[in-house]
């Protein structure tokens, strides 16, 4: 019967601590996005962002990640005014970047082409012909992100951080010694997360001390229970 009851209490006991190490802290993410659209080049957009909340203090802000992710595009024309004819191609390059007070940035390179396209000598008529190309929508896109776990004060609300997102880009044209190109609609368009990071308490964390204590407490009642029962026995 006195072994029964030990066990008991010792299940008790370790259920307990069980319990005790289960409310240990738990992670999670929080995501802000800001969209953007901007005409270039270059060019930037004012982003609103909203800081990380700490629920009265329940979450504990460990990291935060900033990422861009986008394009830059344009509908490209060109045409070939050399006298001799060729192949005609179109390069674009452009640069994303985000920006967020802290200070965190992060930038995204763009690097696409179109063509080439077999083109003849200039027919001196401008906009047509043989010797003109139509590309139609020129896109590529880039995404890049950076993290920080330091400084993280600057990033906890309430409030809004006051982020920026800015890029500029341009088109060259290869594969022929003379032309002209036309470039319309050039806009950079995307998304900025920031990304936040967190542990989360779920009750009260309890100290290794403080286990220690409950072991010792919990260890003591079994130990009570067994020494009285040995000497009602006696």
């Amino acid at each position: 019967m006195v072994r029964g009851k030990l066990g008991f209490l010792a299940a008790l006991v370790a259920v307990s601590l069980v319990g005790l190490a289960a409310d240990r802290a738990f992670g999670g993410i929080v995501v802000e996005s800001a969209p953007f659209a901007f005409p270039l080049s270059p060019g930037s957009q004012p982003l609103s962002i909203p800081k990380f909340d700490t629920m009265g203090g329940t979450r504990t802000l460990t990291q935060v990640d900033l990422k861009i992710s986008g394009s830059v595009e344009a509908l490209v024309t060109a045409e070939n005014d050399s006298a001799i004819g060729g192949n005609m191609g179109v390069d674009l390059i452009g640069l994303l970047k985000a920006s967020i007070p802290g200070p965190l940035s992060t930038s995204a390179g763009i690097l696409q082409s179109a063509g080439p396209v077999a083109v003849a000598a200039s027919d001196g008529n401008p906009g047509s012909g043989p010797d003109f190309v139509d590309f139609g929508l020129i896109s590529g896109a880039g995404s890049n992100s950076t993290s920080t776990n330091s400084g993280l004060a600057a990033y906890i609300g309430p409030g809004f951080l006051a982020g920026t997102a800015s890029g500029n880009g341009g088109f060259s044209i290869n594969g022929v010694t003379d032309s002209t190109s036309k470039i319309t609609n050039f806009q950079a368009l995307g998304t900025v997360d920031v990304i936040y990071t967190y542990t989360e308490n779920n009750g009260v964390v309890p100290e290794p001390a403080s286990l220690i204590i409950w072991s010792v407490l919990g260890l003591s009642v079994i130990g009570a229970g067994w020494v009285r029962k040995r000497i009602r026995r006696k």
